[in-house]
């Protein structure tokens, strides 16, 4: 199948694409066929507690921030930020240009990021390298910001990026969007979608990146969201993760303490093998009851670039999405399914960055969540959000 003209410039996979379409026609990837046979046991061993309400905290505190800022010094880290997706949640936009401080317009979720790690290396003298993973939904309006704004004050040549791949939606049957007969009127952000953010890790490789970061001398790159300007590149967390590496962990993964209503899956240990991993909700068996796991993941991580030279074989999910579509009873007789009217009812095919805990050695991390995850997934959010955001825009010299 190939791909709309528009969208070809993004790595595309096309036999990984034909196997997930006759897997979803096959019943393996039904969500039902993703959750675990048995509730996964909590963690025996409770996360590092780098809070500061834990017990010796101060001193604690004060060797793994010296730990962490000599190996920054060092060159010996690099920050990943996840700036992909499908631009949906914000009305359409790119969520990382989009204004946060009403009085600033340049002040962006990306303004912050990258002014707080041009901050730290302006400190320590140090040059910290920052890559943005962008999507096809994401990349043109991210890069014209970016020029706008200067990277922030990141020194060019500590600048990278790459993008996403790019995976076609699909019927629940399997047919691809593109291929019906409306198709050539609905956008590419309709007919395609970014493969989720577990696309990172072979992404990172594929275009070249990891290795120049290597050559580089970066041995740990921290990875967070756009929206998320509390996972900054703290050297206490750092030295933390430095300590996780030595004691034999690959990937540290910062998580925070449950709260009421909160809905996300858990930390715990995997049926079979035992091994502390990251467990979506979705992957729990029914029944689970949520409080029995009181950690939950930042979607924050330290990875060592040792353990990121091989492919990880993440899973694939078949993710049900509904989007907008012509009102009309299907295309050269396909029955299109439709959750109302005006919608229609797709698939995309997604990968998640956490399943790398699977794979490698992973430490824990607790972390203050008041400080450290301060994720905003819609704009309606930005409200509430508005004096954290403008603090953490005075931090990092932006106002």
């Amino acid at each position: 199948m190939e791909l709309r003209a528009s969208v070809t410039s993004f790595a595309f996979d096309q036999a990984e694409f034909d196997l997930l379409r006759r897997k979803l026609g096959e019943g393996v990837l039904d969500p039902e066929a993703s959750r675990l046979p048995e509730p996964p046991e909590p963690l025996a061993e409770p996360p590092v507690d780098l809070r500061p309400s834990a017990p010796e905290a101060a001193q604690v505190r004060k060797r793994l921030t010296a730990k962490g800022n000599e190996a920054l010094a060092a060159g010996r880290a690099a920050v990943l930020v996840l700036n992909g997706g499908m631009a949906t949640r914000f009305g359409g936009g790119a969520k990382g240009v989009v204004s946060v401080v009403p009085s600033r317009p340049k002040v962006s979720f990306l303004a912050i990021k990258l002014a707080e790690i041009a901050q730290r290396s302006a400190q320590l003298d140090a040059a910290i390298p920052v890559v943005l993973m962008h999507s096809f939904a994401t990349e043109t309006a991210s890069e014209s910001h970016l020029r706008e704004i200067q990277w922030a004050g990141v020194t060019p040549s500590c600048r990278f990026s790459f993008s996403q791949s790019i995976m076609p939606r699909v019927l629940p049957d399997g047919t691809p969007l593109q291929s019906l007969q409306e198709a050539a009127d609905r956008p590419d952000a309709t007919l395609y979608a970014a493969p989720g953010h577990g696309d990172t890790l072979s992404r990172l490789r594929e275009s070249g990146v990891l290795g120049q970061l290597v050559d580089r001398g970066v041995e740990h790159i921290l990875v967070s969201n756009v929206d998320n300007v509390g996972a900054s590149l703290d050297p206490f967390i750092f030295g933390a993760h430095l300590e996780a590496v030595e004691a034999g962990a690959a990937t540290s993964v910062e998580v925070v303490r449950r709260e009421s209503g909160d809905a996300g899956g858990c930390v715990a240990r995997l049926p079979g093998s035992g091994m502390p991993a990251i467990i979506e909700g979705f992957r729990l068996p029914g029944g689970v009851d949520l409080t029995d796991y009181p950690h939950f993941n930042t979607n924050t991580l330290w990875l060592s670039t040792a353990s990121l030279h091989r492919d990880i074989e993440l899973t694939w999910f078949a993710v049900r999405k509904t989007i907008p579509w012509p009102e009309r009873s299907g295309t050269d007789g396909i029955a299109l399914p439709r959750a109302e009217k005006g919608k229609l009812d797709v698939i995309q095919f997604e990968r998640l960055i956490g399943q790398i805990t699977e794979f490698v050695p992973s430490a824990y991390l607790e972390v203050d969540r008041g400080t450290r995850f301060l994720p905003i997934k819609a704009r309606e959010n930005l409200t509430a959000a508005a004096p954290a955001l403008e603090q953490f825009a005075r931090r990092v010299g932006l106002i």
